[in-house]
């Protein structure tokens, strides 16, 4: 049965860990609408203010689900003014600056406390609030390309372009974590507080070992020489197969090499060559020429059905499009459908964890900009003729 039922076998509810949390998302980036769509998941009510020009792209349709959008010029006053109506009447509220790092909001946290003092107010910047970077341009690539990321993937000298949008990512569970943490604390105090992170932070969270806690020294660097894009190691690199799929062994300690060398019966080739002994360094490239060659002998589901009898440790190198036929992601009920009304029938990635009595429902599709302007006007308090005067004069759309 997967995880994610529609229905909960348990007969509890719907998810409903964060119901009643109203979030404004005031986002411009992609960490605060990644933020967002996971609190979403969890049955927060999200409000996103997007510009009155905004558009989407195909990204967008599954980042910005769940929500309600309202379309608000925030370099107008009155835009402003009904943003921070918004926020007296909200329990969260993100930002996440413009590419060029200014504020898309405007306003400080001391403004938003006084109007609202259970408000949780989070920021995500580039490269935090202090130093020569602060306030720089909001670019996840440059964040990733100045603090490290490129360098711990590339398998040359140099550094290699990742397309994951790794800090935004990474900063995005942070926020989603200081978020939680200042909500808990206010249960406890009544207060809400600014809490805040950036893809500098993201950047720095993702690369494990960037500093030693031993005697403060610094940590070794991972040497790049012998390094290959296919992996580092005989038997933990990624290798094709005879009809053009890739496996990827997954073999770090010598048991477990000993079964693969069998198992592609290579073992005394191997001994050869030194393998498993010092003298394996010298003939390291000739090594995994030499599984290569055999690997291309037979096809995936072979060696596939091979490993598994004989418990070697692999794996399937898929493409992204493969996963939503993945046994296992299916099983797991990961994937869910979402009816857009632009597209149609939408295949997304559903909740990412399960709380044990609680179904999670499929979320309603990522809104149009502005979908939602006039009912949440009205719910502000406005009326027609305000609105009507409002989107004349182009602050809402």
């Amino acid at each position: 049965m997967p995880r994610y039922p529609r229905a909960n076998p348990r007969g509890g509810g719907s998810l409903s860990f964060l119901r009643g949390i109203r979030v404004v998302e005031a986002c411009y980036g992609r960490a605060g609408p990644l933020a967002t769509q996971l609190l979403a998941d969890y049955a927060a009510e999200i409000i996103r203010v997007d510009a009155p020009a905004a558009e989407r792209d195909a990204g967008d349709l599954v980042r910005l689900r769940g929500r309600r959008s309202i379309a608000l010029d925030l370099d107008r006053e009155e835009g402003r003014a009904l943003l921070l109506e918004l926020a007296t009447r909200s329990d969260v509220l993100i930002e996440e600056p413009r590419t060029d790092g200014r504020s898309p909001t405007g306003v400080t946290y001391e403004r938003l406390a006084a109007l609202n003092p259970r408000l949780v107010y989070c920021r995500i910047s580039a490269y935090g609030d202090h130093g020569p970077l602060a306030g720089s341009w909001q670019h996840d690539h440059l964040a990733a390309a100045r603090y490290g990321v490129y360098n711990q993937a590339g398998w040359r000298e140099g550094p290699t372009y990742v397309h994951p949008p790794i800090p935004s990512l990474a900063a995005a569970f942070l926020a989603v974590q200081a978020i939680g943490v200042a909500l808990y604390q206010r249960e406890r105090t009544g207060k809400g507080q600014e809490v805040s992170t950036s893809l500098l932070a993201g950047a720095l969270a993702v690369q494990t070992g960037i500093v030693s806690a031993a005697n403060d020294q610094p940590a070794a660097a991972t040497p790049v020489a012998g390094r290959s894009p296919f992996g580092a190691a005989p038997f933990y690199s990624i290798y094709e197969c005879a009809d053009g799929r890739w496996l990827h062994f997954g073999c770090l300690t010598p048991q477990f090499q000993t079964k693969a060398t069998e198992a592609i019966a290579l073992q005394a080739e191997l001994a050869e060559l030194g393998f498993g002994t010092p003298a394996a360094a010298d003939n390291r490239t000739r090594i995994i020429e030499r599984v290569a060659e055999r690997m291309k002998e037979r096809p995936y589901a072979e060696w596939a059905a091979l490993f598994e009898r004989l418990d070697v440790p692999h794996a399937p190198s898929q493409l992204t499009d493969d996963l939503f036929d993945d046994p296992q992601v299916r099983h797991e009920g990961l994937i869910v459908t979402i009816d857009d009304p632009r597209l149609g029938a939408m295949a997304q990635m559903g909740a990412a964890a399960v709380i044990e009595g609680e179904a999670w429902q499929t979320p309603r599709p990522a809104p149009a900009p502005g979908e939602h302007t006039d009912a949440i006007c009205r719910e502000l308090g406005l009326g027609a003729e305000a609105i009507a005067r409002l989107r004349t004069a182009k602050v809402i759309a």
